[in-house]
């Protein structure tokens, strides 16, 4: 009989698995640009971004409605904006326009224009965990994790700063919300620490008192927004077909930056070694991973609906298998 925490624990793993495939798919294209295997590596990388799109909109984002989605990805653009560096920003203001326009083209999408600039939080341990602070954290709707004497929390970066005004050390470890519940759910709680511990240690060192790679969040905010936008490209392609039309171009220009931050540098010598091997070998381990769950009779958690809405997105590994012969 399986266990909630088993269940999670192999959530997590599958979620590991795929975007670990998409950054093997998106170096090995590197290597194969331009030739029949670099056109099977192609659907295999858009095929593995849908399939995450997937595993989050089943149960999350088809519990939203169309505007709300909508209103998502355009918040999600101002905060990339802020994120990256000058033309990528401007790319990325382009793309909130382009949603907007999108939004006008469909049917009662009432999208509000937003701010030229959002709300940026930031995951920080604040300590010491002094009960204000506490009481404070209980009214949140934000997740907190007590930890270390302090607490890993979820902040508005001028949150931070009031904190730090009033006596509080705060670390900035670059966490979503996302990201720290996954970490508090895990039942790897020696990982838990660890991953914590690494964070906190990478931010008292660096001359900017940021721990962990500035990079490595960019880039889970650009997955986080591929999530969303195909979601929001599946639900519009049926009921507003103007509006899917405007957001595919908004779509391209996303995935075109995901790549490049996927696979940011000259691929690494067992890449080069095997481009296709290493994405074939994570597709076989993606697999193996949702036939067990779906298989598997119980399902205490209730996420037996996203490995099966993984499993009927199918597979190419065939292709991929036939690339390497």
């Amino acid at each position: 009989m399986a266990s909630p925490q088993e269940q999670r624990a192999a959530f997590g793993q599958l979620d590991t698995l795929l975007r670990g495939a998409a950054a093997a798919s998106a170096r090995a294209l590197q290597v194969h640009q331009g030739t029949p295997a670099g056109d099977a590596l192609d659907r295999q990388l858009e095929h593995t971004l849908d399939r995450l799109a997937l595993l989050y909109g089943r149960g999350t984002y088809e519990n939203l409605g169309t505007a709300d989605i909508l209103q998502i990805a355009v918040r999600n653009e101002l905060r990339l904006a802020m994120a990256l560096d000058e033309q990528a920003a401007a790319d990325a203001a382009m793309r909130t326009e382009a949603l907007l326009d999108a939004a006008r083209r469909g049917v009662q999408l009432h999208v509000r224009q937003q701010a030229p600039s959002v709300d940026v939080y930031r995951g920080v341990f604040v300590a010491p965990l002094r009960p204000e602070l506490e009481r404070s954290l209980w009214q949140r709707h934000e997740p907190y994790l007590r930890w270390r004497g302090g607490a890993v929390v979820i902040l508005a970066e001028d949150e931070a700063d009031a904190l730090r005004d009033a006596g509080y050390q705060v670390d900035v470890l670059f966490l979503d919300a996302d990201e720290l519940l996954d970490l508090d759910g895990s039942a790897d709680r020696t990982a838990l620490e660890a991953e914590l511990e690494s964070r906190l240690e990478a931010a008292r060192a660096a001359p900017d008192g940021v721990g962990d790679s500035r990079d490595r969040y960019v880039l889970r905010m650009l997955l986080g927004q591929s999530i969303v936008l195909r979601n929001l490209r599946d639900r519009l392609a049926a009921a507003h077909p103007a509006a899917h039309a405007a957001l595919l171009p908004v779509l391209a220009g996303h995935r075109t930056l995901l790549e490049a931050r996927l696979a940011p540098g000259p691929a690494a010598r067992a890449v080069l070694q095997d481009p296709l091997g290493a994405s074939a070998a994570t597709e076989r381990d993606i697999q193996a991973l949702v036939r067990q769950w779906v298989a598997e009779p119980d399902d205490p958690s209730g996420l037996r609906s996203r490995f099966q809405a993984v499993a009927d997105a199918g597979t190419r590994l065939a292709e991929l298998e036939q690339q390497q012969t």
